[in-house]
């Protein structure tokens, strides 16, 4: 959530830079990240609010749903779809058969309509009260559908579907000119031309921006910006015109004009071509400009979330609201008995870095001295100790069995002192049964470097290096 506001205040400087209308687009899966939200007010739940809060505060356009959108159940997805969030599917439909939201969005770009609809993949549990069709079955009658209503639309579908099934629709549907897809096993994809549809998608959890810079013909095709393409070809030839007149001035300063004879040849048939390519792009430039019809034509960048970009200052406030509505959930479930259970929460067979410390005083001291040992400190510090999207990685947790990413679990709140730290068990494994019978029991030496980044992600530490940060933590022998 740290980065929403940066990523507030880098589209609305690209959008004040352009001078351009826009189109702001997501294809789901933006709300949770994980495929079941427990009922109730929880953390998850709050964070969603506040994600679909700044996306209404944008102004995006139209949103699909994605199946980790379906995560908090229908009703709660149906709440925001009633307060004008521009969600968006062609094939959620309720148990009548009837569409449960907007099957598309339809927008102006000058004289263009856009028609934007979505495609939403199947979550493994969906909730009830739903069913999620297959592209097969709606997309034939609501393209049909789209295009009676309005003459030669732009279409764009945003879909959840992976990567294969997105391509055999538009292999299927040439009238479909742009797909978005929102596929979590895939990063940054450029723009690839399938049969006359760009698919396109940026990497998840908001790491980069998609720039999509579409300039709209009369023609429904995607083609090269003949402006651009003729300045290159012209550049080239200068490039050429430069060499050679090089090359001549070699051949008359040398006796041997044979050396250079291969090279000549080559560089003036080159030459050559490009004048003839230069000639007809012209003839197509000409044409184009009689006849008032051009294709539609694209360029495209991704765009890096930096850390040292500003905050938006909205967004930055409703952030730290929604943080301190997280610390007032989680310290009244503090100090309920009835939620701290403790039975089997996730430190069973952890002892803590005190009984280590018996054993193995030298290494102890070492770790106390690494950022692994003030890990809990910087939550405090940051008043982010009842966050349970941090509290996994600023535990002790028995790593060779967890995965935190996939962890938010209201008993993180529990944790002993002894465990409020990136201790000696979260790369060695559980201590109990190794610190009462150490010779049958062996933990492990080293942790592998997937046990490193199941915390340092790219999203938490873009600069790791397994071997190098390994050194620093890794204790003294002895």
């Amino acid at each position: 959530m740290g980065g929403l506001s940066k990523k507030a205040f880098q589209i609305q400087t690209i959008t004040e830079n352009s001078g351009q209308q826009r189109l702001l687009l997501d294809s789901g899966n933006l709300l949770f990240k994980r495929e079941k939200i427990a009922d109730g007010p929880n953390q998850e739940r709050l964070t969603a609010e506040a994600i679909m809060t700044v996306y209404q505060k944008l102004a995006y356009d139209a949103v699909g749903v994605g199946p980790l959108d379906l995560s908090g159940g229908l009703d709660f997805i149906r709440k925001s779809s009633g307060k004008e969030f521009p969600w968006v599917s062609a094939n959620i439909i309720d148990e009548k058969g009837q569409p449960i939201f907007k099957q598309w969005i339809r927008k102006k770009i000058s004289s263009t309509e856009i028609v934007i609809t979505a495609l939403t993949a199947r979550p493994r549990n969906p909730p009830e009260g739903i069913k999620i069709e297959k592209w097969q079955t709606i997309l034939p009658e609501l393209l049909t559908r789209m295009k009676a209503e309005k003459n030669d639309p732009f279409i764009i579908v945003l879909s959840s579907l992976n990567y294969e099934e997105n391509r055999k629709i538009t292999e299927k549907y040439p009238e479909i000119h742009l797909l978005i897809s929102a596929d979590q096993h895939k990063g940054n994809l450029s723009p690839q031309l399938i049969n006359g549809c760009l698919i396109t998608q940026t990497s998840k959890q908001g790491k980069y921006q998609g720039l999509l810079e579409i300039n709209l013909g009369k023609k429904r095709e995607w083609g090269a910006d003949s402006a651009k393409l003729l300045a290159d070809l012209q550049n080239r030839k200068g490039s050429l015109d430069w060499q050679l007149r090089r090359l001549q001035k070699k051949i008359r300063l040398t006796e041997n004009k044979e050396k250079y004879k291969n090279t000549l040849t080559r560089i003036s048939a080159e030459k050559e071509q490009l004048n003839e390519q230069i000639t007809n792009l012209k003839q197509v430039i000409e044409k184009e400009q009689a006849e008032g019809i051009y294709q539609d034509k694209y360029k495209y960048r991704f765009i890096g979330l930096k850390k040292n970009l500003p905050n938006d200052t909205a967004t930055a406030d409703l952030l730290s609201k929604l943080n301190q509505e997280i610390r007032q959930l989680h310290k009244k479930s503090r100090t309920s008995p009835k939620t701290a259970k403790t039975t089997t929460i996730p430190h069973n067979n952890m002892v803590g870095f005190s009984l280590c410390a018996t054993c193995h005083p030298v290494q102890t001291d070492f770790w106390k001295t690494t950022d692994h040992a003030s890990a809990y400190a910087t939550l405090v510090q940051n008043e982010k100790q009842l966050d349970l999207e941090c509290l996994p990685c600023h535990l002790t947790l028995n790593m060779q069995r967890t995965r935190p990413g996939r962890m938010v679990d209201k008993r993180f709140l529990y944790f002993p002192e002894e465990l409020q730290s990136v201790g000696c068990e979260s790369c060695h494994g559980a201590g109990k049964q190794h610190s009462q019978s150490p010779e049958k029991f062996k933990l492990v030496r080293l942790p592998s470097k997937n046990i490193c980044l199941a915390c340092h992600t790219p999203d938490h530490d873009d600069n790791f290096e397994y071997e190098n940060k390994l050194l620093k933590v890794s204790c003294p022998a002895g």
